[in-house]
């Protein structure tokens, strides 16, 4: 009862190619009778379409038809990225030297003649369907240490970026203590000051090392790794949050960073935790860009006929000169600042593409920027992702 209850593995899907019909049903006897389930095309064009279509595991392949040879079909086989380690075999009845060179050539694995010898075949596609699963799974390896490396770029440059607070505050709450004993040199707390003193001094190189470390993170990956969690989200409370972190160290520039008419904002769908990334990684990379006594304002407003909101995060700051405004959201990103990686533009590009959003941006050098964002109230259902196209746009 037990095994009942397994998931069945579907079988191996072979694909057998013979312009005469005695010999593709000698070929699909004998692997159907081993648990194969085998697809037969009677020339190379009908091969060719039964790729595509049954999208076989595996493909025997006589040499010699009429239009098409076999070498003709294993050479365009070999062309489509998609089927170019698709394991080939040729069949053939011509001299085994001369065709196996050719066959090498056109981009065969293997090699059986004809007439067929029944436990050779049977080997032979095992050996390379072996080797076909081992590929498989190497490329399925591939892409999840993909997956991890892409997650580990993104979380190392946020913890770079939320460090910087702990930075400055260091450096201002030092800053207070000097001014104090200073300002009161009969408190006699020598030891308390050194103590506080070295904390400050710790804390703040410990941040700053933090931080080189996870640059190098940053130079060498970049994307989304795991599916964004939807849940009601009020876009005033995440720009709230984003605001109170980086208010420090827009005091210090002399800034001022304020948010207008997003209390008004309905209630919208959305992964809070990346949300505050993009807004968070949108305003951290106006500071330094925005001179003493400008400003970075975040407003919104609602297209209810339209079911989505409308955002945008302006700043005063010097604006982008067109080769950098153009590469954002690109893999060709650069960052202006000392130190960065260009990796915040591609994480507020994820961000805002897996939201199914889009976002662009205007700046003109020495006038400042304005990002532009639309995102939806609503979320597409599952069913109807897959379908969607990317939502990202481009700046032009």
């Amino acid at each position: 009862m037990a095994d009942a209850l397994k998931p069945m593995t579907p079988p191996t899907k072979i694909l057998v190619v013979d312009d005469v019909d005695k010999n593709a049903k000698l070929l699909a006897d004998i692997l159907a009778a081993n648990g194969y389930a085998v697809t037969v095309a009677c020339s190379g064009s009908e091969a060719l379409e039964q790729v595509k279509l049954a999208q076989p595991d595996l493909i025997l392949l006589d040499v010699v038809m009429p239009g098409m040879s076999g070498y003709e079909v294993c050479r365009k086989i070999r062309e489509d990225p998609q089927t170019t380690l698709l394991p080939v075999v040729m069949v053939t009845a011509l001299d085994a030297s001369q065709e196996r060179i050719k066959g090498i050539e056109a981009g065969a694995d293997d090699f059986i003649t004809k007439p067929i010898n029944r436990p050779e075949l049977l080997a032979r596609v095992r050996s390379l369907l072996r080797i076909q699963a081992l590929h498989d799974k190497v490329k399925t390896q591939a892409t999840e240490l993909a997956q991890v490396l892409h997650a580990l770029g993104d979380i190392g440059h946020d913890v770079k970026n939320m460090l910087m607070p702990v930075v400055m505050g260091a450096g201002i709450l030092q800053e207070e203590l000097d001014q104090f004993f200073s300002n009161h040199p009969e408190i006699k707390v020598d030891k308390p000051q050194r103590s506080c003193n070295m904390v400050l001094g710790m804390l703040r190189s410990s941040a700053r090392r933090i931080q080189d470390r996870v640059k190098e993170i940053a130079d060498c990956v970049k994307g989304l790794s795991t599916p964004p969690h939807f849940a009601s989200c009020r876009v005033s409370e995440v720009v709230e949050g984003v605001m109170q972190t980086l208010r420090i160290l827009a005091e210090e520039k002399r800034l001022i960073i304020r948010a207008e008419g997003l209390v008004t904002l309905p209630e919208i769908m959305a992964d809070e935790s990346r949300l505050y990334n993009a807004f968070y990684n949108l305003i951290n990379n106006a500071i330094p860009e925005t001179p003493a006594g400008g400003s970075i304002t975040v407003r919104g407003e609602t297209k209810l006929e339209d079911g989505v909101v409308l955002l945008s995060v302006a700043d005063t700051g010097c604006g982008m000169p067109p080769e950098i405004r153009d590469s954002l959201f690109t893999a060709r990103a650069v960052s202006r600042k000392p130190g960065g990686t260009g990796l915040g533009s591609k994480i507020i590009k994820d961000v805002i593409s897996a939201h199914h959003g889009t976002i662009t941006v205007e700046s003109k050098e020495g006038e400042g920027t304005t990002f532009f964002i639309r995102l939806p109230i609503q979320q597409i259902p599952v069913h109807q992702q897959n379908s969607s196209k990317n939502s990202v746009a481009s700046p032009k």
